[in-house]
């Protein structure tokens, strides 16, 4: 509770201080915040042959999108667009999985690491303090096409789910088998604390200074660094976001 919310108010102070550097010009300059609904996942792609089946998806019910926009028009059409949000991603997922890589703490307290095949749960929920820059494009009077890249950074970090029903081949696809019953696993502090990756998106004037928005952040950089061996495949985060902006001048 704590870091969420100390991100929280790094990202207040830092749209007080994107005021105050807009207003310092602002012939040319347009300012504006924006909030929103993230959903999305952390997922491998392609999926991995290990995931046999994906029985529930659950988004975050409460995942936010807040940011403030400084938005400069380099002529009629085109602008250049910066960004400070705030973003709330996760997701729950529930699958069934056969001979999947992974580390699982058993309920005596061990670790065992191998090939599980059984059911999973993934409970995934990421705060993000994230920076944009994306150019922007006038298609018309009312609509506007904008693409860039982002860079964010991981203020709180959750990636956590559970084992059961099933079986581990301890260390390797032939070896021991132990039984599981229930088992969990937790790899929230082993994440990459910084994110990166491709951000595209279309906003309408809905009228007035209220804009309706929906954009796609694509992320190119893995969840997990490369020396992290409790996963077999890389997973990258893939969120949409639909809100509403409101162009303050």
């Amino acid at each position: 509770m704590r870091k969420n919310i100390s991100a929280l108010r790094v990202f207040l102070v830092a749209v007080a201080a994107f005021v105050g550097i807009a207003s310092l010009e602002a012939q040319g300059w347009e300012f504006g915040v924006g909030v929103g609904y993230n959903i999305g996942g952390s997922m491998p792609m392609p999926l991995p042959q290990e995931i046999r089946a994906i029985e529930t998806y659950s988004p975050d019910a409460f995942a936010p999108h807040i940011a403030g926009e400084a938005l400069r028009w380099l002529n009629d059409k085109w602008g250049v667009a910066v960004q400070i949000a705030y973003d709330v991603k996760g997701f729950e997922v529930r699958d069934r999985v056969k001979s999947l890589y992974t580390e699982i703490e058993m309920d005596d307290g061990s670790v065992q690491n191998g090939n599980f095949t059984g059911k999973n749960t993934t409970q995934v929920r990421n705060i993000y303090l994230s920076t944009p820059v994306m150019a922007v494009f006038n298609t018309s009077k009312r609509w506007s096409s904008r693409a860039g890249i982002y860079v964010a950074w991981l203020a709180s970090p959750t990636f956590r789910g559970s084992a059961s029903d099933g079986y581990l081949r301890n260390g390797s696809p032939i070896g021991e088998k132990i039984e599981v019953p229930n088992a969990t696993f937790d790899f929230s502090s082993h994440q990459n604390r910084i994110d990166y990756g491709l951000q595209m998106g279309e906003q309408w004037n809905l009228g007035g200074k209220i804009y309706v928005f929906g954009q796609l952040n694509w992320g190119l950089r893995p969840l997990f660094p490369d020396d992290f061996n409790a996963m077999s495949f890389r997973m990258r985060n893939v969120y949409g976001t639909v809100g509403l902006s409101y162009m303050i001048f």
